[in-house]
């Protein structure tokens, strides 16, 4: 070992091993199927420490599935090395088998051989049992622990054992727990990883090889789903249906393509969309969300269920499974119940933990021909649990939203369980929009799912009712949510250049009409070109939401300053807007010529001058024109069609 596992981890480890060897059993009759009760579940495989629940009888393992005595109403199983948990319907637990450490919670140190309650708790959610301590999580988000302390596995900020339940300080907000060999995880609605305990491989993630008798964060980890506490290693699914490992790898537990120990999270090799992992003694699981299985690992009985006894650093597919819906890693063998309700496993069958009847190992998954309708398992170190739960109801909840048109917006849905409480982690929404399903999101850490609509152009201006649904599963009842989406006008933006000219120029004003939510150019829109106030043309906006009038400046508007405007009056689905600006109109440059003249003395002649603008040489009209003979004034003329006359004697 490299860190601080006391004498009694020996005693866990190597005496239960040497009696699990020397037991000689007698088989139990197993009870047939149909005899059994929804909420009672079934164990088969060592019973060396009673863990199975039978009673005191000389039975040490049995191959086939047999039930606890007097267990009804129970919606969740847990396995620890040598005994089980159950968590009934009302949010309380039982508990039976070894109890040397306290670990059945029940006030001893006493072994039950059939279930006994565990005072002082209710309103569990969650329970998860380890090497020889157990976690409980209440549906307030707090987390109670009780059993071997000695690596501060409690997590009460001491390393005294406990035959009660006491609370783990300074957690809240937790929706998953995860008791290891002498390690606890836990799952926060933020999506965050804390660990408590025996941290001499790494397993604890937070960077040391250093216990804690308080919970600490996993370094590195965000988005999580699910995790799972191997005997020495940790491991983590994110929402993005990757998986991390850590701890302990000296037969590639990890998964990370070494046997290199890792004391902060690494990348599974070569896995997407994980939907839940699960970790044992020496080897790792993980069922996809397309219900494929994948293992990674030790496999000396053939606990990968590859078809071979062939080691693997990498995750190889565990043959011939589809449907999964959930994995359990026991010492050296593997469990899987199938959305149909069967139960299957694989690997070591040493005490009859396979289930079938027989002791032989296999290599790749074997039914349970007798158990039918299952929805929850676990395993102990060398035994199997399953269980056919009792339908736990559900509600989904969501909230009035508001966008503007355009905008992408994310719809959300959070899902609870309405029989124990707390939130339901990976479970799909599907989500519709006036009736029509649009997306199907899984809920995170904080039960919370979410489906990004990115531009919903085809939903207008108005009202408009949104759903989200779980259809329900074998263990959770379907609950449906609505809400009204309310999504308003889009504000409007019009850009548009500086101009200036002089008369008899021709411009050309050019706006551009865009969307504010999203910056779309708005096509086939209708425009309005002003001076002051006065509209010179209206024009429709190109595929570029750009639209071009051209306009010739013309003495209309003397020079100077002006306000040149343009409007959109909006539409269904946008606002109006208005684009203003300043209109320059310089003075414009002349021409003006005469032509020689010649006359006698006392004659009456006719001056003529011509007045034309330099821009476009266009005649001025009613100008006034002075003459001048030698410098001296003689009069003045006004311009007709761009000649001033003036007669002179």
């Amino acid at each position: 070992m490299k860190h601080g596992v006391s004498s009694r981890y020996a005693f866990c480890t190597r005496r239960s091993f040497l009696l699990m060897f020397a037991f000689a059993g007698i088989l139990l009759q197993s009870v047939s199927p149909s005899q059994a009760q929804v909420g009672k579940p079934w164990g088969w495989g060592y019973n060396g420490y009673r863990q199975l629940g039978i009673g005191d009888v000389n039975i040490d393992w049995t191959n086939t599935p047999v039930q606890p005595i007097g267990l009804t109403g129970a919606v969740q199983i847990a396995g620890g090395a040598y005994y089980t948990l159950a968590l009934k319907s009302n949010g309380t637990l039982a508990s039976w088998g070894f109890n040397v450490y306290g670990q059945l919670g029940d006030g001893t140190t006493k072994d039950r051989y059939t279930p006994v309650p565990i005072p002082g708790l209710t309103s569990v959610v969650q329970i998860a049992a380890g090497n020889s301590h157990s976690l409980a999580l209440k549906s307030n988000g707090t987390v109670w622990a009780w059993g071997y302390n000695g690596n501060g596995q409690l997590g009460n900020a001491n390393n005294n054992d406990s035959s009660a339940p006491v609370q783990v300080l300074g957690l809240a907000n937790v929706v998953q727990v995860s008791a290891g060999g002498y390690t606890s995880l836990a799952l926060k609605s933020d999506g965050t990883v804390w660990a408590w305990g025996y941290n001499g491989y790494g397993q604890m993630g937070n960077g040391t090889y250093n216990d804690n008798n308080l919970p600490v964060q996993v370094i590195g980890l965000s988005g999580v789903v699910n995790i799972a506490s191997g005997y020495a290693h940790s491991l983590a699914a994110t929402s993005h249906g990757a998986a991390f490992a850590w701890g302990w790898n000296g037969d590639g537990q990890l998964g990370d393509g070494t046997t290199t120990d890792r004391n902060s999270p690494v990348l599974v090799n070569g896995l997407a969309g994980v939907a839940q992992v699960a970790a044992g003694i020496y080897h790792s699981l993980a069922v996809k969300s397309d219900g494929t299985a994948y293992a990674w690992g030790q496999n000396s009985y053939g606990q990968l269920g590859d078809g071979s006894v062939i080691d693997s650093i990498h995750p190889v597919p565990v043959l011939g499974l589809a449907g999964m819906v959930q994995i359990a890693a026991g010492a050296y063998h593997s469990l899987a119940v199938k959305s149909d309700g069967t139960v299957w496993n694989w690997g070591s069958n040493h005490y009859g933990q396979l289930g079938d009847g027989t002791y032989t190992n296999s290599l790749a998954p074997i039914k349970v021909a007798s158990l039918q309708g299952q929805t929850n398992i676990s395993t102990g170190y060398h035994n199997s649990l399953s269980l056919q739960a009792a339908v736990q109801n559900t509600k989904a909840s969501v909230s009035n939203l508001a966008l503007a048109y355009g905008k992408p917006i994310t719809l959300s849905a959070t899902l609870k369980n309405a029989t124990l409480g707390g939130v339901l982690l990976n479970k799909p929404l599907t989500f519709t929009l006036d009736g029509i399903a649009i997306g199907v999101a899984n809920t995170n850490a904080a039960g919370k799912a979410s489906l990004l609509v990115p531009i919903p152009l085809n939903y207008t201006a108005g009202a408009h009712n949104f759903t989200a649904t779980f259809a329900g599963d074998t263990s959770y009842s379907g609950s449906t949510a609505g809400a009204t989406l309310a999504i308003a006008k889009a504000d409007t933006v019009l850009n548009k250049g500086v101009y200036s000219g002089s008369p008899g120029m021709t411009k050309t004003f050019y706006a551009i009409l865009k969307r504010k939510t999203d910056n779309a150019a708005l096509i086939n829109q209708s425009v309005t070109f002003k001076i002051d106030g006065n509209s010179i043309g209206t024009i429709v906006t190109d595929g570029l939401g750009k639209g071009t009038l051209s306009y010739t400046l013309d003495e209309t508007y003397n020079a100077g300053a002006h306000a040149l405007t343009v409007e959109y009056a909006g539409d269904g689905n946008h606002n109006a807007s208005l684009g203003a600006g300043v209109l320059t109109i310089l003075q414009a440059t002349t021409k003006l010529s005469i032509d020689s003249v010649a006359g006698k003395v006392g004659a009456t002649v006719t001056l003529k001058a011509k007045l034309t603008r330099k821009t476009d040489a266009a005649s001025l009209l009613a100008k006034t024109v002075h003459f001048q003979v030698d410098g001296v004034d003689v009069g003045q003329g006004v311009t007709a069609a761009g000649i001033a006359p003036l007669n002179f004697t």
